[in-house]
C-alpha cells in the first residue's frame, strides 16, 4: 500500500503542470509601418526574451482594440495588458498628466528627455498607480505642427479655423489662444474629418502625417513645433500586481530598452518622413516662432495653476536656460 501511496504521489508532481504563462495584449493606434508600432513589437520581444517565456505580450495595432480613450481604460480595468497613449490622453485619469500638452513647455528634444528622468517627472508618473496605470517608459513621439487647408504662417493665419485636437483642455485652450477653435476628433476618424471638412486642419509629427496620409487631405505643413508630448508605455496595475517580482523586473527592463530603442527608431523616421512630406504637401512652411510663443505667454502659468503643477511647471521653465 505504501509503495502504491508513494507511486501515485510521484506521478501527480511529475504530471502538475508547471506555472501557467501570463498572456497579456498591448494595444496601440498607429499603423503599422508607424515607429510606434515597431516599438510595441520590440517590446513585446522584450519581454519574452527577459521573462524566458513566462510572460507572452501580445501585440495589436491601428486601433484594433480601440481607440485611444478606450485603450486607457481597458488597460485600468484589466482588459488589456499595455498601451501606447499619449500623456494628454492621460489626463481622463489624472489631470495632471495634461501639462505635457503645454505649448513650448520644452527649449528642445535634449530638454524634453532631461525633464523625464527627473524627480518631478517620476512623481507624476508614479500618481498614475493609484489610478491602476503603471508607467513602463516613455515612447518618443517628436514635436507637434500643423497640417491644414489654408497656409498658416502666424497666429493670424489660425483665426477662425477648427484644428483637431485630441480630448485635452490644455490643447482646446492652446487653439483658443492662438485664435482656432480645437475640436476634439478621435484619431480613427481624423481622415475622414478633414476630408469632409468637420475640421480645417490639425496637428502631429512627421511620421503620424506619413502613416496616416494626411498630405492627401491637408495642403499645408507648418513646422512651428508648437509642443513636444511624450507617448507612454501604459501597464494595467492589475497585471503588474499579477507578475512576480522577477517578471515585473523583467518588464521595467524591456520598458527602459524600448525607450533606448524608440528614440534611435524615431530620428530616423522623422529625417526619412519630412523628405517625403517635401514632395506631398503644396508647401512646408518654416514659420516664425516668436508670435506663436507671445500668443500663448500667458497660458502656461494660468494652466499649470489650473492643474495643480505650478512648481513643476517653474522648474521646466527655469531649466530651459541650460539647454
Amino acid at each position: 500500500m505504501r509503495l502504491t501511496l508513494s507511486l501515485l504521489a510521484a506521478l501527480f508532481v511529475a504530471s502538475a503542470p508547471a506555472h501557467a504563462q501570463v498572456v497579456a495584449k498591448y494595444s496601440g493606434i498607429q499603423p503599422v509601418e508607424h515607429p510606434s508600432s515597431y516599438a510595441e513589437k520590440y517590446f513585446g520581444e522584450e519581454v519574452g526574451i527577459l521573462t524566458k517565456g513566462s510572460v507572452k505580450v501580445e501585440v495589436y495595432h491601428n486601433t484594433q482594440l480601440g481607440d485611444a480613450v478606450a485603450n486607457v481604460q481597458s488597460v485600468r480595468n484589466g482588459t488589456i495588458g499595455f498601451t501606447t497613449v499619449s500623456a494628454s490622453n492621460l489626463n481622463q485619469v489624472l489631470p495632471a498628466m495634461d501639462m505635457y500638452s503645454l505649448p513650448f513647455l520644452f527649449k528642445n528634444e535634449t530638454h524634453f528627455w532631461w525633464f523625464l528622468a527627473q524627480p518631478p517627472a517620476q512623481e507624476i508618473a508614479k500618481q498614475m498607480e493609484a489610478k491602476g496605470i503603471k508607467i513602463i517608459g516613455y515612447i518618443d513621439s517628436g514635436s507637434r505642427n500643423f497640417f491644414t487647408q489654408k497656409a498658416v504662417r502666424s497666429p493670424d493665419d489660425l483665426k477662425g479655423q477648427k484644428i483637431r485636437v485630441m480630448a485635452s483642455p490644455v490643447m482646446v485652450n492652446t487653439m483658443k489662444s492662438l485664435g482656432a477653435t480645437g475640436v476634439p476628433v478621435a484619431w480613427a476618424e481624423l481622415y475622414t474629418a478633414l476630408q469632409t471638412g468637420v475640421v480645417d486642419g490639425a496637428e502631429n509629427n512627421h511620421p503620424s502625417v506619413v502613416a496616416k496620409k494626411f498630405y492627401e487631405v491637408s495642403k499645408y505643413y507648418t513646422l512651428d513645433e508648437h509642443m513636444r508630448i511624450p507617448d507612454v508605455i501604459a501597464m494595467s496595475m492589475k497585471l503588474w500586481n499579477q507578475l512576480n517580482p522577477d517578471q515585473q523586473k523583467a518588464v521595467l527592463e524591456a520598458g527602459a530598452r524600448t525607450q533606448a530603442y524608440m528614440r534611435g527608431a524615431w530620428k530616423i523616421s522623422e529625417v526619412k518622413d519630412i523628405e517625403a512630406l517635401k514632395a506631398k504637401f503644396t508647401e512646408i512652411i518654416s514659420p516664425d516662432k516668436a508670435p506663436f510663443v507671445k500668443a500663448v505667454s500667458g497660458l502656461v502659468a494660468e494652466e499649470g495653476k489650473r492643474l495643480g503643477v505650478e512648481k513643476t511647471i517653474a522648474f521646466i521653465l527655469d531649466s530651459q536656460k541650460n539647454f
